[in-house]
C-alpha cells in the first residue's frame, strides 16, 4: 500500500509538479480514501491504473482542482496594473511605433477563471485608444479544465468585483440575470488554452515572442527546480526589453536570468534585457531557496493595528495587495514565507492580517503567542465572526473543548453563513461521538460552502479549496 501511494504521489508530482510535504501526502491519503470511494475502488492499486489511464481525465482534473488555488478577482494587487497602463504599455507602444509595429501579443499563465485575462485586455484599450487598429493577441492557460471554461464564458458574481468601482461594471460588462457577463470586444481578444506547465514534451510553437508574460502566484506551488524550468521557459519565450510579472514572493528565482528589477509604484516588475550572448543564456538551476524571514515583532505588530483600518466585511479581507499574497502562501502551507511577508509590512496591519499572525502561530503550535494576537483582536473589535472563529481555533488546539464550541456558536450568531465554525463543530462533535449534532453542522457547513468566500476559506480552512470540502462533506 505505501509503495501504490508513493506512486500516487509521484504521478501527481511529475505530471503537474506538485510538492507534497507531509501534510499534503496526510491531505491526499484522506481525498484518496473519498475518491475510491466516490468510484467504486477498493484499493489504492486500481486508484492508480484509473488516473493513469485515458478514462481517467475527469478524476486527474479533478484532482488538480482539489489542490490549486482556483479564485481571484478583478484589478487584484492593482498596482500591477497601474504600472502596465501607465509605465510598461506607454513604452512598449512608443518602442513599436517606431519600427511600424502595430502588434502586441501577452501571455497570462495560469489565468484561473479569466479576471486577470480580461482585466489586460480593458486596461490595453485604456492605455491605447486605437487599439481594434492593433493586432493584439492575449493567450491565457491554465491546467484546471474547469476554470478555463468558467473564463471562456466570461461571466461572474458580484465578489469578483470587490475591488473595483461600479463605473469599471458598468463600462466593460452588462448584467445578465444578476451577473456580470464581459463585453463581447475584450472577450475576442483573448484565446483560451489548457496548459500544463510541466510539458516534458515541450511547449506549441505560439508559445514565443511575447512582448509581456504574467506569471503571479503561480511559480510557488511548486518546488524550486521546477519553477526554475518553468522560469528558463517564460526566458525563452519573453523578446527582449519584454516584461514579467511575478508574484511578490517570487522574486528570487529570477537571480539566475537576466532580468532587471523594475520598481513602479511600489511594485517590481522585471524586463528581460537585450543582447544576451549564447555563453550567458542561462540554463535551468538546479535550487533557488527562499531567504528565511525574522520572527514577527509581536509587539509592534499589535500596536500598529488601528480601529480605522478595519473593514466591516469579510468581503474586504484582500484589500491589502501584501496580505493577499500572504494568505495565498498561508493556504498552500508556505508559513515561513506568509510570516516573512506580514513582517516586512508590519506598518500596515489590519485586523485581518493579524488575525493571520495568530493563524501562523497556531500553525506553528506556539499557543502562548496566538493567545496573545487573539486576545488583542477582541480589545480592538469583538464584533467580528472571525476573531471569534481564531479563539475557538486556539481553544479546540489547547482541548478547551466547550470553549472552542462557544467560540464557534459565538461566530455563527455574528454570520450565521461563516462556513469555518460550522464545519469545526461538526469536527469537534465528530470527534465527541455525537453523530446527531456532527450531522447537522455538517449539513449546515454544505448549505453555506458555496456562499463562502474563498478568501476566509483561505484563512481558516487551511490548505482546502471548496471542491475538496464538498467532497468530504458529501462523503460523511
Amino acid at each position: 500500500m505505501k509503495q501504490t501511494n508513493d506512486n500516487i504521489y509521484s504521478f501527481f508530482q511529475n505530471k503537474f509538479g506538485f510538492h507534497f510535504d507531509e501534510d499534503k501526502k496526510k491531505r491526499l491519503a484522506y481525498l484518496l480514501a473519498s475518491r475510491m470511494k466516490k468510484n467504486g475502488l477498493t484499493n489504492e492499486r486500481d486508484y492508480l491504473d484509473l488516473i493513469c489511464s485515458h478514462a481517467g481525465k475527469s478524476e486527474r482534473q479533478f484532482m488538480v482542482a482539489a489542490f490549486t488555488v482556483g479564485e481571484t478577482y478583478f484589478l487584484r494587487n492593482s498596482y500591477h496594473w497601474k504600472a502596465l497602463k501607465n509605465k510598461i504599455l506607454p513604452e512598449i507602444i512608443k518602442r513599436k511605433l517606431h519600427r511600424d509595429d502595430k502588434s502586441l501579443r501577452i501571455w497570462s499563465a495560469g489565468c484561473s477563471s479569466g479576471e486577470e485575462s480580461y482585466t489586460i485586455a480593458i486596461v490595453i484599450s485604456e492605455a491605447l485608444s486605437y487599439y481594434q487598429k492593433w493586432n493584439i493577441d492575449i493567450l491565457a492557460t491554465d491546467i484546471n479544465e474547469s476554470s478555463l471554461n468558467h473564463a471562456k464564458k466570461g461571466i461572474y458574481t458580484e465578489n469578483a468585483f470587490r475591488e473595483t468601482s461600479d463605473d469599471f461594471k458598468n463600462k466593460y460588462f452588462s448584467k445578465v440575470k444578476g451577473k456580470y457577463k464581459i463585453r463581447k470586444n475584450y472577450q475576442q481578444m483573448i484565446t483560451f488554452e489548457q496548459l500544463n506547465l510541466i510539458n516534458n514534451n515541450g511547449f506549441p510553437i505560439h508559445y514565443s515572442c511575447f512582448d509581456i508574460i504574467f506569471c503571479r502566484n503561480v511559480l510557488m506551488y511548486f518546488s524550486s527546480k521546477i519553477s526554475a524550468s518553468i522560469m528558463h521557459f517564460m526566458f525563452n519565450a519573453l523578446n527582449d526589453d519584454g516584461y514579467l510579472f511575478l508574484g511578490h514572493t517570487e522574486g528570487p528565482i529570477t537571480k539566475d536570468f537576466n532580468l532587471k528589477p523594475l520598481s513602479f509604484y511600489n511594485s517590481i516588475v522585471y524586463q528581460k534585457q537585450r543582447e544576451v550572448p549564447s555563453q550567458l543564456r542561462p540554463e535551468p538551476p538546479k535550487t533557488t531557496h527562499l531567504q528565511q524571514g525574522k520572527k514577527i515583532d509581536l509587539n509592534r505588530a499589535i500596536k500598529t493595528v488601528k480601529k480605522d483600518h478595519i473593514k466591516d466585511l469579510p468581503t474586504n479581507l484582500m484589500s491589502q495587495n501584501y496580505f493577499s499574497e500572504a494568505l495565498d502562501l498561508y493556504s498552500i502551507g508556505k508559513i515561513d514565507e506568509a510570516q516573512n511577508m506580514l513582517n516586512k509590512h508590519n506598518k500596515n496591519q489590519t485586523l485581518y492580517s493579524l488575525l493571520l499572525v495568530g493563524l501562523i502561530y497556531l500553525q506553528k503550535k506556539d499557543l502562548h503567542a496566538a493567545q496573545v494576537i487573539f486576545k488583542e483582536a477582541q480589545l480592538i473589535y469583538d464584533l467580528t465572526p472571525e476573531t471569534h472563529m481564531l479563539g475557538a481555533m486556539i481553544h479546540e488546539e489547547m482541548n478547551n473543548i466547550s470553549e472552542a464550541i462557544n467560540g464557534c456558536r459565538n461566530a455563527i450568531f455574528l454570520d450565521q453563513a461563516f462556513f469555518s465554525p460550522h464545519f469545526r463543530l461538526g469536527e469537534i462533535y465528530r470527534k465527541l461521538g455525537d453523530r446527531e449534532k456532527m450531522q447537522k453542522s455538517f449539513n449546515n457547513a454544505l448549505r453555506f460552502l458555496h456562499l463562502e468566500s474563498s478568501d476566509r476559506l483561505k484563512l481558516f480552512c487551511v490548505g482546502y479549496n471548496k471542491e475538496y470540502l464538498e467532497d468530504y462533506l458529501k462523503s460523511i
